[in-house]
């Protein structure tokens, strides 16, 4: 059975860390684990970013925080990336063999 990574991002995409995830996962998925990511607060903004996209095609799961998303007034996303809650998080905290959290 692979390994898990979930991956927490809530910074904007002005953020070394929208990178290092997009690279994290990358490296991950060519180990053989799977990944999940959960993207909150002004993390958001990235789903706009056309590499997470290239990320699902890479079977990352990709989920949103539908309230953030709202609150910052930025369309419903279609597609690959999901509109999600804190539950989604729960789960992909609870799931997980590793948890990494970039705020």
């Amino acid at each position: 059975m692979a390994e898990k990574l979930g991956v927490l991002l809530t910074t904007s995409p002005e953020s070394e860390n929208t990178h290092t995830v997009i690279k994290l996962a990358e490296a991950a998925i060519a180990r053989g684990s799977e990944v999940d990511i959960f993207i909150m607060c002004d993390g958001v903004h990235n789903a706009f970013d056309t590499r997470f996209e290239g990320l699902v095609a890479q079977g990352v799961r990709i989920v949103l925080c539908s309230h953030n998303l709202s609150e910052r007034q930025r369309p419903k996303i279609e597609g690959a990336i999901v509109c999600g809650s804190q539950y989604d998080h729960a789960q992909l905290v609870h799931n997980a063999d590793r948890y990494l959290a970039f705020n």
